[in-house]
């Protein structure tokens, strides 16, 4: 390799051994994947210590320029260019996803929020009450960071259902999913580490590892889950510091991984020691019999960090959510926790915990699926009606359609055609960039009226159909 170590100099000799094999690397001269001599090889060969190879490597490794495979050596990492990175939020739309509530007079296909009217305002009121009487000022006193002691001890009970089994001593209340998400990065991630991420994914999660100097490396989707094989073969090159996840009716696609795929991922984890992060945004919401399954309630080697929030079911408003650690990573995530903001809402705890043992949680969730349920179900039918040429995979679950667009039609001007005619979509361009997000669109159908769901979704097939022809004419 041609390296000169000047024992003479002031500068530490593995400082001049990693700067000439950084050059190398650099250079192409060291081509990606080539392995590095051992470092009783490469010590003895320039005859210095092998702890001066060892820090050498530990730099490199740093720096992101080599990686180790266990049992087999140090291999230089594949340049940045030749991987599926940085992708997941798209830098060609300016539109990002908010739920929020739009302005009137709008079909709004675009937020996945829920409708306000489904709202337990008669429950929600007795609850308030009952825990003003029952506790009185403690009430609005500050908790425990980890959260209030009876809600945790309610929600792991509540988790049992779903068989996951844990005490309240795993459970970490939180204030929405989004600061969990956000917690996680700060305690986990610093500048230049890898996530891995589904493509395409929930651009709010993905900002915010871009906000920590992540870099991103896309999986790509199918119908029943990632594409396992790309996975694989990039675990075997890169050691993320997790991989963000949502198993259940995913963000935007509305994909649920199989059975298998979910066991088959855990067997990665421990195969590579991989760290979850799995984002349970609309679990709840299956509209076949059969409940949703989560990632988490697989792992049994603790390999799966499990956000969960009631926003979706209940009032996001609220922002009220949980996680659910594992052991060698709780001291840290509790650490970025009270650093954020001391402690969730003691309140909204302790009127949460109210609904989970009264079981009103419970009754609400069966009235959400029966409404959503409803919703799914025309949007679906409108879409097959109205949207001629337009291809979509049923998810039988979430608030989510993920619409191909017919050929030639462009999202991003699709948006714009029926933001004009009063309905909002979201186009494909929001979560990827290219030809693959110009031809897809989001249907969120949660927050609209079953009657405006099927004018709506009827505005948007006659607005492609005019692209249509005007593209006939055009191109004539």
């Amino acid at each position: 390799m041609n390296i000169r170590l000047a024992k003479g100099s002031s500068q530490p000799l593995y400082i001049q051994l990693f700067e000439q094999l950084k050059e190398l690397i650099e250079q192409g001269i060291l081509p990606e994947d080539y392995k590095l001599p051992t470092i009783r090889e490469l010590g003895r060969e320039l005859n210095v210590n092998n702890i001066t190879v060892v820090n050498a490597y530990k730099l490199l490794e740093d720096h992101k320029l080599i990686y180790k495979k266990v049992g087999s050596g140090s291999y230089v990492l594949p340049i940045e260019e030749n991987l599926i990175i940085n992708n997941a939020v798209s830098n060609e739309d300016d539109r990002q996803e908010y739920d929020y509530n739009t302005e009137e007079g709008y079909i709004d296909f675009a937020t996945a929020s829920p409708d306000p009217r489904l709202f337990p305002m008669t429950d929600f009121k007795k609850a308030i009450n009952d825990v003003i009487e029952r506790d009185g000022g403690n009430a609005f006193m500050y908790h425990d960071s980890r959260g209030y002691l009876p809600l945790r001890s309610s929600i792991a009970d509540y988790l049992s259902k779903k068989e996951i089994e844990v005490g309240p001593e795993d459970v970490y209340i939180i204030s929405g999913a989004q600061q969990g998400i956000d917690i996680i990065a700060k305690a986990l991630l610093t500048n230049g580490d890898y996530v891995f991420v589904e493509s395409p994914t929930y651009t709010g999660a993905a900002a915010v590892f871009k906000s920590r100097g992540a870099r991103i490396v896309e999986i790509p989707l199918q119908s029943d889950g990632p594409d396992m094989n790309e996975l694989e073969k990039l675990l075997q090159v890169i050691k993320p510091k997790f991989m963000y996840t949502m198993p259940n009716f995913q963000n935007p696609t509305g994909c649920s991984y199989s059975e298998r795929k979910k066991k088959h991922l855990l067997l990665l984890c421990k195969k590579y020691k991989l760290l979850i992060v799995e984002d349970d945004y609309s679990g709840d919401l299956s509209y076949k019999e059969k409940p949703a399954t989560p990632l988490k309630s697989y792992d049994n080697a603790d390999s799966v960090i499990y956000i969960k929030s009631f926003s979706k079911i209940f009032m996001p408003g609220l922002r009220v959510a949980f996680l659910i650690i594992p052991e060698p990573i709780k001291k840290m995530i509790e650490s970025a926790k009270y650093m954020t903001d001391i402690s969730t809402s003691g309140f909204m705890q302790r009127v949460l915990d109210l609904y989970l043992n009264r079981n009103i949680l419970d009754e609400h969730i069966r009235y959400m699926k029966k409404e959503y349920g409803l919703r799914y179900f025309e949007a679906v039918r409108a879409a097959k009606k109205y949207l001629r040429g337009a291809l979509f995979s049923q998810p039988y679950g979430g608030l989510n359609l993920w619409i191909r667009l017919p050929e030639g039609i462009d999202s991003s001007k699709l948006y714009e055609r029926c933001k004009k005619n009063m309905v909002l979509i979201t186009p494909g361009t929001v979560f990827l960039k290219g030809e693959e997000g110009e031809q897809h669109m989001r249907i969120s159908f949660s927050g609209v009226d079953v009657l405006d769901i099927t004018k709506g979704i009827a505005i948007v097939g006659n607005t492609i159909e005019e692209m249509k022809k005007e593209s006939r004419i055009g191109g004539a």
